[in-house]
């Protein structure tokens, strides 16, 4: 039996994920009211903020973060209405714990900067989401080999860059590496975390490009970058540019 507000069903203004059976995407949306047998929510909206149209019967997965952990509550689309906008679903089981949300990403340029060793990288954001930044950083300094005595340096060539999957242990950049991050959300927001390169993409100019994964990030901070992420995608839209 439902009982518990917030564990066992979402409470009122709560920001939730909805996951429909006829869709591959993650709607969002906001519950209006609850309670344990029936819960009425914003009609859900895609990542350009566009409402979407489901059918009575629909099954629903409604994702929501509770006061520990996310959860996970199945529920049948039994009507839609649009004066308010509005679903109302009704449970068919009971909550679970949620699994992690289906990160939505946005083309955004935000300043970021890495610590790689006694070096501070600064770059841009290619696109992000809150699981992670696929990210573009001006090349670091070329290490150079020391010159036995009495040798002059010039000349020597710069260190290479190892594929990946070779013996790059010692390399600071490599697959799995674990480094210091600081993204730039806006002119008062700033999130700073921990990121494992995940993939790194060859580039002709020499600068470093990465896609990282943000790792041990609290949940309100995922929730911050997602607002980022929404509003990023809604002022794209408006220009055109989506």
């Amino acid at each position: 039996m439902l009982v518990d507000a917030g564990v066992d069903y979402p409470e009122a203004r709560t920001v939730v994920d909805l996951l429909a059976t006829s869709r591959g995407d993650v709607l969002i949306s906001l519950v209006e009211s609850s309670d344990p047998t029936e819960i009425v929510v914003s009609i859900g909206e895609d990542r350009s903020r566009r409402r979407v149209r489901l059918e009575a019967g629909e099954h629903v997965e409604v994702i929501w973060r509770g006061p520990e952990e996310l959860r996970s509550l199945p529920t049948e689309l039994i009507a839609a209405e649009l004066h308010p906008p509005q679903w109302r679903l009704r449970p068919v089981g009971p909550s679970t714990r949620g699994q992690r949300r289906s990160a939505v990403r946005a083309p955004l340029s935000l300043q970021v900067q890495m610590t790689v060793g006694p070096d501070v990288l600064h770059g841009l954001t290619v696109d992000i989401s809150e699981g992670g930044i696929r990210a573009l950083f001006a090349p670091r300094e070329p290490a150079r080999a020391p010159a036995p005595a009495g040798q002059p340096t010039a000349g020597v060539a710069p260190e290479q860059p190892v594929a990946d999957g070779g013996p790059d242990a010692g390399n600071p950049l490599r697959v799995g590496a674990v480094l210091p991050l600081v993204v730039r959300l806006d002119d008062r927001e700033e999130v700073a975390c921990r990121g494992e390169v995940i993939r790194r993409i060859p580039r002709q100019d020499g600068g470093i490009e990465l896609s990282l994964r943000f790792l041990d990030m609290p949940e309100k901070t995922q929730d911050l970058i997602r607002r980022h992420v929404f509003a990023g995608l809604r002022q794209l839209r408006s220009r055109g540019m989506l």
